[in-house]
């Protein structure tokens, strides 16, 4: 179960505060202080809901019997994931309650196969980067070929674009398959590529998606994220 020396070494790596450590774990500041000051005799639960939030930020404790090792995994690729349970990574480090303090988020369109049908084999990828830990989310099957995955995709670069205002960027041109590289060579990789400012989504779906055949349609339908996000776009001010 981790230490309140471990929570505190979790805390200065991530340059967090107890409070907001409090509030991505769930519990109350004075809890935390508590546990902090060695205070009283907390919960399990209580603990683990803490341990559970510094290692989601990528606080890593390590224990041998004669040494401790606190430290931060500063760059991460999640393991494959579905397109649901991927969304909702995304949309967790974006979120407020976030430890990652995110302050750039890079999307980008990768190959996806030997086939040379881009439409078909592109993959929608995001490179989230914090202020001590960048997060790669390239293994996750994000497409836009029908309008449930599309809706996925279009509900991140909601979120960014209101979480991140000139913060959010993508590559504008579709890059190699990231997967087949290791996670070095792909962040080497991604930061090569020039970026551009995402202040309208349309060149970026257009880099591996017909507008007119497929996308228009669903930034006409009512209730449909794409359409939330064209509107967004579209409202605002030259």
């Amino acid at each position: 179960m981790i230490s309140a020396a471990q929570i505190r070494a979790g805390r200065a790596l991530l340059n967090v505060k107890q409070s907001e450590l409090a509030k991505a774990s769930g519990v109350s500041l004075a809890t935390l202080n508590n546990i902090e000051r060695g205070v009283g005799d907390p919960r399990s639960s209580t603990l683990q809901a803490i341990e559970r939030a510094l290692k989601t930020a990528g606080v890593e404790v390590e224990e041998d019997g004669i040494h401790e090792t606190v430290s931060l995994i500063k760059y991460a690729r999640p393991n494959a994931l579905d397109t649901y349970f991927g969304s909702q990574r995304v949309l967790e480090c974006l979120s407020q309650k976030s430890l990652m303090k995110v302050e750039q988020m890079t999307a980008y369109v990768r190959s996806g196969g030997a086939v040379e049908n881009v439409q078909q084999n592109a993959r929608v990828c995001f490179l989230v980067s914090g202020s001590g830990r960048s997060l790669l989310f390239d293994q996750v099957e994000f497409t836009t070929a029908t309008s449930p995955r599309l809706a996925e995709v279009a509900g991140i670069l909601l979120a960014a674009t209101i979480r991140l205002p000139d913060r959010l960027f993508y590559i504008d041109r579709t890059t190699e398959d990231t997967t087949a590289l290791s996670l070095d060579e792909a962040i080497q990789l991604l930061h090569a590529y020039p970026v551009r400012p995402f202040d309208n989504p349309r060149p970026f779906f257009s880099l591996f998606n017909d507008w007119d055949a497929h996308l228009k349609r669903y930034a006409e339908r009512e209730g449909h994220p794409f359409r939330d996000l064209m509107a967004l776009y579209d409202a605002a001010p030259a």
